[in-house]
């Protein structure tokens, strides 16, 4: 008999196991065997990613961040609360007991119990343990407990993805500082120029030797410049105040410790190489977030699928009860129960199979929600990868034009002081000048960012403020 129990037992568990199993469906997109080579690929991406730049004080910034930033904070607290969740579901696999104690006093009524002698009043003392148990027949606790596993993992590769772009955030910003911080320095420069050439004009009006048109040009151009003077200072104003609550920095901070961008120069942009295809897949953690959720929605079409299945639960009841104190835990006072209980759900208005429909669906979005964030990791990676040679290419025009304006200008002043050339002709070359030399910074700056996408699009790493998953892929 004990064997025929065993038997009908273990192909329960292989039924309901079979029940329950459902295949995600991951969606099978052809990668490209390699992606696109690169001429001047040679810097390897480092672990951590940001140390490529060789930066200490990034590198200080990035920390800060990472320590005080409010998104880390948010994903952190969605971490454990996954977790607990997962220890909520894993709990209802285990017996369920319970615990109570109990005193009674009452009185019948004289009218009702009429036995001569009987005390009216007693005293009813009761202790009692009681036990519930769910044989998971179809695998349903069996699936959602996966679901919650791999939801716990969804949250994990998203505390990571949190991280990871929080890190490009601040390096976009750290060199945005400093960007800001040399256009305004230029700026300064051409003011000054600007403001010498409108006081030797107005020496020269006074004296009799230029006229009013050429005075107010220069009078004009300097106003000019010192506004946009005013508007790189303002800009850098913006980006110090957007980079403090970047790094978490209190209102009181961000008005105690101002930011400075302490390099006066850009670093040398890194050219990174290309990456394989199946280690952008493997290191991205957004695709491991994406991957999970899909999971988690085929675990959950085998919890709808058990639900339509009858349970059986087991409950027993286990104690004394007693009138006298000193009887509780004698033998005369044990009392106990046990039952068994089966419930097939036979009619419920199509709850059930309209749930089963929605899991399906939500499948569904899962799998397009995969597809769509590993289409748009290549993308990133092939924009970024094309870019690197790109960008380069404008910032060496930009700094062609830059070296070509600046010799110009010099002839142009030359000219000009031999009244060879009119006033206007000198403006147009100094402007030109001005505006060449914002927008090579401009163009360094963004290659700097352009290097960051690559690094973050190929799954640049933490090194050790990454944090441990609960499972692998």
């Amino acid at each position: 008999m004990r064997t025929v129990l065993t038997i009908v037992a273990i192909s329960s568990v292989l039924t309901g196991c079979i029940v329950s199993r459902v295949d995600p469906q991951k969606p099978d997109l052809p990668l490209p065997q390699a992606l696109p080579a690169q001429a001047q690929a040679t810097t390897q991406l480092p672990d951590p990613w940001w140390t490529l730049f060789n930066d200490p004080t990034l590198n200080q910034l990035i920390a800060e961040a990472l320590d005080h930033n409010p998104d880390v904070a948010i994903a952190a607290a969605r971490v454990a609360q996954s977790r607990a969740v997962l220890g909520m579901t894993n709990s209802v696999r285990w017996p369920w007991i319970d615990g109570v104690a109990n005193v009674t006093r009452s009185k019948d009524s004289a009218f009702v119990n009429t036995t001569p002698g009987i005390n009216l009043h007693q005293t009813i003392y009761t202790v009692q343990g009681a036990a519930s148990f769910e044989l998971d027949l179809w695998g349903r606790y069996l699936r959602a407990s996966q679901s919650a596993r791999a939801q716990l993992l969804n949250s994990e590769f998203g505390r990571e993805a949190t991280k990871l772009s929080l890190t490009g955030d601040v390096a976009r910003g750290y060199f945005g500082l400093i960007a800001s911080a040399q256009q305004l320095a230029r700026g300064r420069d051409t003011l000054a120029t600007r403001e010498e050439s409108l006081r030797i004009e107005k020496v020269r009006f006074d004296a009799g030797e230029s006229d009013e048109f050429t005075y107010k040009r220069a009078e004009a151009d300097a106003a000019a410049t010192r506004k946009s003077v005013h508007q790189l200072e303002f800009e850098l104003v913006q980006r110090t105040n957007a980079f403090g609550i970047l790094l978490g920095r209190s209102p009181q901070d961000l008005v105690d410790r101002a930011i400075k961008a302490e390099r006066t120069e850009l670093p040398q942009t890194a050219m990174l190489p290309a990456a394989l295809p199946s280690s952008v897949l493997e290191r991205r953690p957004d695709i491991g977030a994406a991957e999970a959720a899909l999971n988690a929605s085929a675990y959950d079409i085998g919890v709808a699928r058990a639900e339509m299945f009858p349970s059986i639960s087991l409950t027993g009841t286990f104690g004394s009860a007693s009138r006298d104190l000193d009887d509780l835990f004698t033998n005369p006072a044990e009392t106990w129960s046990a039952g068994a209980g089966l419930l097939q759900p036979l009619f419920r208005g199509g709850q059930l199979r309209s749930n089963l429909k929605r899991t399906e669906a939500v499948r569904e979005q899962r799998k397009a929600e995969y597809a769509k964030t590993v289409q748009n990791a290549f993308r990133e990676v092939l924009d970024a990868l094309q870019g690197q040679t790109l960008i380069e290419g404008v910032s060496q025009a930009n700094a062609q034009q830059v070296a070509a304006l600046s010799r110009a200008t010099e002839l142009a002043e030359l000219r000009y002081a031999q009244g060879d050339i009119a006033y206007l002709d000198l403006l147009d070359v100094r402007r030109g000048l001005f505006q060449a030399q914002i927008d090579l910074v401009a163009a360094q700056r963004d290659s700097l960012l352009n290097t960051i996408d690559l690094a973050l699009a190929v799954g640049g790493s933490l090194g050790d403020r990454a944090e441990p998953l609960s499972a692998s892929r």
